[in-house]
């Protein structure tokens, strides 16, 4: 043993000795000892003199321990940087410490998942070892012992100092929407087949960066984000420029800000229930009597009638929160057919999707030109969110098709096994049992014809009346939100104002019928939005 190894032991055993008689109860004396020996092995591995180390470690352990009894760890800094440690806020502006502690956060992304879940629950949200163990269904000891060998993973990469982001031991879900039609390919769909993907779009967004500065962001080799990154710019969901640096080509926004002034917007709606109501009631009252909707159960007649409204209100909110200088923008032809322009919502982890939370509408036209569904998610009502909880795996072409079998003779789905779920759809209240028990359509539906020559006309004269109602309002409600949107996105300009309506639409359906101003009664969460189109 030499002397350096003889000193070390020497200043481990008076760290032990030191932490069993006066800091028994800290929860880790393991973690306490090994964080207050490497302290004085950063200092001296930085080439500074320490004059006193047996009172260096004892004023780092004493440090230590009073930040634990202050319960802070969550939103203190430690620095090593003086005789006695310095404990700081990190709220402080503390000119060059935050490039250290920055480096230990990146590092935490170098772990694998044994190690980081118990690091990042323990140093980033200040859980507990008791409590973590709790969560985690494990005994505190495995917790103890996987914190140690995280420091000592993170230790070894802080020598590297390597420039992680959060994303890196903190990935986002990212989700993508699109107006317009998608490839056949399914692009842009299919380009995020995992987490990294996503998180890729998220390091490119706010400016061009090289697939060195995404790797360094996201923790992983650049070797293995160039291909995905070059996957993405085949797909046109990023692009490249000419010195080779990678930039998203699709509008990015957190997911909490997809619904613009929820308030404002709520306001407006239980304000104007009666005026909008009393509008799509006297265009479309002629057509009750009707025949396809006289044979409609009340349900039916009330989906009808939400979904009747929800594209009025979706087609006046999109153009009140469109620049004018954008509204004669086209979705561009994109790589195998498509014709499409991405949203990509970031979600935070464990975000939860809410009231105002939507998809849709899915428009399926059946290949051989036989009907066409629009199936709407929402709170409404569970719709495509919630297909792929099937005991068997179907495609929504193939569901609509399933859907679409209860109307016309000879179209059957290619997943023969979705008759058996027949219950699942009942629970989903899109099919009912009629009275010889047997499976029907509990949605409304009607023929191509009928729809053209009476309900489509009625819509456009509905539209044209809430238009002078409805466009002014919205409009001031849509200048108060801005974007800050790249120039290098698709069509930039156009989504300057995208958000700031986007839960008046469903705000105003709640409204009516929680007003009960339809009627028919509509229980949320039990009438889910789909109309089917079919030719007898």
């Amino acid at each position: 043993m030499n002397d350096t190894e003889r000193r070390y032991k020497e200043y481990l055993l008076y760290c032990c000795e030191l932490a069993s008689h006066k800091y028994a109860d800290h929860p880790d004396t393991e973690a306490l000892i090994q964080d207050t020996v490497m302290a004085l092995v950063e200092r001296e591995w930085r080439g500074e003199a320490v004059e006193s180390p047996k009172g260096f470690l004892s004023t780092v352990m004493k440090n230590l321990y009073n930040g634990w009894l202050r319960q802070k760890y969550r939103d203190r800094i430690v620095y090593f940087g003086t005789e006695a440690e310095e404990v700081f806020d990190s709220t402080d502006d503390i000119d060059g410490r935050d490039e250290e502690y920055a480096a230990v956060r990146r590092e935490l992304g170098r772990l694998v998942r044994i190690y980081r879940e118990v690091a990042v629950r323990y140093y980033i949200d200040g859980g507990s070892v008791e409590k973590i163990a709790h969560d985690l269904g494990v005994p505190v000891g495995t917790v103890k012992s996987r914190l140690s060998g995280a420091r000592s993973r993170i230790r070894e990469g802080m020598k590297k100092m390597e420039k992680y982001d959060r994303i890196s031991y903190e990935p986002k879900t990212v989700s993508v929407g699109i107006w317009g039609s998608d490839s056949y390919k399914g692009e842009p769909f299919s380009l995020l087949n995992s987490k990294i993907e996503g998180n890729i779009l998220i390091a490119a967004y706010e400016k061009p960066i090289s697939a060195v500065g995404i790797a360094d962001a996201m923790g992983i080799p650049t070797a293995y984000i160039e291909p995905l990154a070059d996957r993405l710019v085949a797909g046109e969901l990023m692009g490249r420029t000419d010195g080779g640096l990678y930039y998203t080509r699709c509008f990015m926004r957190k997911h909490s800000d997809e619904f613009g002034d929820i308030a404002a917007q709520e306001s407006l709606a239980d304000r104007l229930a009666a005026d909008v109501w009393e509008a799509v009631r006297r265009g479309t009252q002629p057509l009750w009597d009707r025949p396809e909707f006289a044979a409609m159960t009340d349900k039916q007649k009330a989906t009808l009638l939400l979904l009747f409204m929800n594209e009025i209100l979706t087609e006046l909110t999109v153009s009140a929160s469109i620049a004018p200088d954008a509204r004669n923008i086209e979705p561009p032809e994109r790589p195998n057919g498509g014709r499409w322009l991405a949203t990509a919502t970031v979600f935070e982890p464990d975000e939860k999707l809410g009231k105002y939370d939507s998809s849709g509408p899915c428009r399926i036209n059946l290949s051989d030109g036989v009907a066409n569904v629009s199936d709407y998610q929402s709170a409404f009502g569970d719709t495509h969110w919630v297909y792929d909880r099937l005991d068997t795996a179907a495609k929504i072409e193939d569901i609509a098709r399933f859907y679409v079998s209860f109307l016309v003779d000879g179209v059957k789905p290619h997943n023969a096994a979705l008759y058996e779920n027949a219950g699942y759809f009942e629970k989903l209240h899109i099919l009912r049992r009629d009275a010889n028990g047997k499976a029907v359509l509990d949605v409304p539906y009607m023929t191509f014809d009928e729809w053209f020559a009476h309900w489509q006309p009625a819509k456009e004269a509905v539209k044209s009346a809430l238009s002078p109602l409805l466009c002014g309002e919205l409009a001031q409600l849509a200048d108060k939100h801005r974007n800050l949107v790249p120039k290098h996105v698709d069509a930039y300009k156009y989504y300057e104002h995208v958000g700031a309506l986007g839960a008046y639409e469903k705000a105003q359906l709640f409204a009516i019928a929680e007003k009960n101003l339809m009627p028919w009664h509509v229980e949320i969460g039990k009438t889910p939005i789909i109309f089917i189109r079919y030719k007898k």
